[in-house]
């Protein structure tokens, strides 16, 4: 009991001091009254009864009805709280999933402008023989260009390249749908 009186007895101390600092020194004194009325029901200790008021009767954290409530004084204005600081900003980068094909892998990254494709880059293409790294690289730049204009991955198959251009589609479709759900890597 006796620490919840001292508790209640620090916050009002504490109140007072934040109601005179905000009121620049001159608050007025039914400002200070009202905030030295009683301590808030967040502000007692869990399982501790709350401290009773002057009239015997518990303190509810609000001024009595015969003190009248703080109002601000003309020409003073208040200042709103500081907005918080920005959220870190998130990275431009979306990568897709590596799709397996019989000639190799394919998995693109996506730079995103917003909620547009802003370029994009393969991480990995087939490229173990020297016919598959040739239709790699047209698959690359063909559906690369189409993807931009398009900013999509309803692609036209590169003739030739079929499995490349169907993994290559895959990766990018994935990657387009977290960039869309705002995900970023």
């Amino acid at each position: 009991m006796r620490r919840a009186a001292l508790a209640v007895a620090g916050l009002a101390a504490g109140t007072s001091l934040l109601v005179v600092a905000k009121g620049g020194g001159g608050a007025a004194p039914d400002t200070v009254a009202a905030a030295n009325a009683g301590a808030t029901p967040s502000a007692t200790p869990s399982g501790a009864p709350p401290s009773a008021g002057p009239s015997g009767a518990p303190a509810t954290g609000k001024p009595s009805a015969t003190k009248s409530a703080a109002k601000p004084k003309p020409g003073r204005t208040t200042q709103a709280a500081a907005p918080p600081p920005p959220a870190a900003p998130k990275s431009n980068k979306v990568v897709g999933p590596r799709v397996e094909n019989p000639y190799g892998a394919v998995q693109v990254v996506i730079e995103v402008d917003g909620n547009r494709i802003a370029d994009i880059r393969t991480l990995e293409m087939p490229d173990l023989e020297a016919r598959s790294d040739q239709l790699s690289a047209q698959v690359e730049t063909q559906m690369r260009e189409e993807a931009l204009r398009e900013q999509g991955a309803n692609l036209d198959t590169v003739s030739g390249a079929t499995e490349t251009s169907e993994s290559y589609r895959e990766s990018l479709r994935v990657a387009i749908e977290r960039m869309k759900k705002g995900e970023r890597d």
